[in-house]
């Protein structure tokens, strides 16, 4: 049976420029967070590379390991570190760098934003949590090419959606660091 990242590769197609892994990249990212990645995570990003899901789903990842690209990505201060202290009834969820805080993973332009929640010890079990941009929030289960496979194939299932629906033919769609961070 073919894994979640092996049936996106065929919905997906091949990469169109990247396709390489980089893991000194990865263990820069790790040692700024804190804590280790799931490897699907980090397995999809390294062969499709900064781009956007379907054209809606934007993900980002490390391309040169510097500490600003890396505060860039996974801020360690600021932001919504203490949100979840201050409105509790509006973010449910810490956020990192909190022990067991949410870390971002990607967004859309509406302002929804997927995070990773890093409650389990390994990483390959963590769930994914959803804020929506009406400041809902919903747990799905992991990991994330499970949950990228679930969009593809099965989108009905999530009610979060809105009107996301695939197209005929799903593409991720690359484009460089720099308009991904924009």
């Amino acid at each position: 049976m073919a894994t979640a990242l092996e049936r996106l590769q065929e919905l997906l197609g091949e990469p169109a420029c990247w396709g390489w892994a980089r893991p000194r990249l990865w263990e820069a990212a790790e040692e700024h967070l804190g804590v280790r990645l799931p490897a699907d995570y980090k397995s999809f990003l390294d062969l499709y590379g900064p781009g956007a899901f379907d054209g809606f789903l934007g993900m980002s990842r490390p391309v040169d390991g510097t500490p600003e690209e890396l505060e860039r990505l996974w801020p360690r201060s600021g932001g919504k570190s203490d949100l979840h202290l201050t409105d509790p009834d509006r973010y449910p969820f810490p956020f990192h760098p909190r022990p067991g805080g949410l870390i971002e993973w990607g967004g859309e332009e509406d302002g929804t934003v997927y995070y990773l929640l890093p409650e389990e010890p390994d990483p390959a079990d963590w769930r994914i949590v959803v804020e929506t941009e009406d400041g809902e929030w919903h747990e799905i289960p992991g990991p994330v090419t499970e949950f990228l496979l679930t969009l593809a194939e099965e989108p009905h299932r999530l009610d979060f959606l809105g009107r996301y629906r695939p197209g005929p033919e799903i593409r991720y769609h690359h484009r460089s660091q720099e308009a991904a961070d924009a």
